[in-house]
């Protein structure tokens, strides 16, 4: 009789289950929701920086989402799934425009490339430097990073801040200032010394 395993199934039981080289692979979906995580907050700075609305690159972003699910079997394993993800979303960014210039919102189609352009070279900076943002708010007391994150959070503003807190809306925002150039001054050391800029 083979010796039992730890949790009670047999070896032979195991090696079927995870089949005879080890753990199965993740389905499609974990594969794909696992790429998608990577370089969702990229794609997003892509197409804000062609749409420079949020509200259309988030539109945007999750129609580029849909089609990256379908068009999922033409990705090549291995490859920058970021890049390819922001080639997709370019042409979800320039259907946003379309329906823009029905709006009676005008773009040329040569500023379009031109952002679009621009944008695929800011995307690693962006995300570098949302990085080094991310490190400076820790190094904030718990009160100033509690401010800074309060104002941002959706539908917020310094007003509504202030009459949370109890405080008077100059005072606020004057504290508001104080951590904003706190983080600036720490994100462009972070970026200096890691020689980007």
């Amino acid at each position: 009789m083979p010796p039992s395993s730890p949790r009670g199934r047999s070896r032979d039981e195991e090696t079927r289950a995870e089949g005879p080289s080890g753990p199965a692979e993740p389905s499609k979906e974990d594969q794909f929701v696992q790429l998608l995580a990577t370089c969702q907050h990229r794609v997003f700075f892509y197409l804000l920086n062609i749409l420079r609305n949020a509200a259309d690159a988030e539109e945007a972003l999750q129609e580029t989402n849909l089609v990256l699910w379908r068009k999922f079997g033409e990705y090549q394993p291995g490859t920058n799934f970021g890049r390819w993800a922001c080639q997709i979303a370019y042409f979800e960014a320039m259907k946003s425009r379309e329906k823009s210039l029905r709006r009676g919102h005008l773009f040329s189609d040569n500023f379009m490339k031109m952002l679009a352009k621009e944008g695929e070279g800011s995307c690693d900076h962006l995300e570098t430097r949302r990085s080094a943002l991310k490190r400076c708010l820790s190094k904030l007391s718990e009160k100033d990073r509690q401010l800074v994150l309060s104002r941002y959070r959706e539908k917020a503003t310094t007003q509504s801040v202030a009459e949370a807190l109890g405080r008077s809306v100059q005072g606020t925002r004057q504290s508001l200032h104080r951590i904003r150039m706190a983080l600036l001054t720490c994100t462009k050391r972070i970026l200096a010394a890691e020689g980007r800029t």
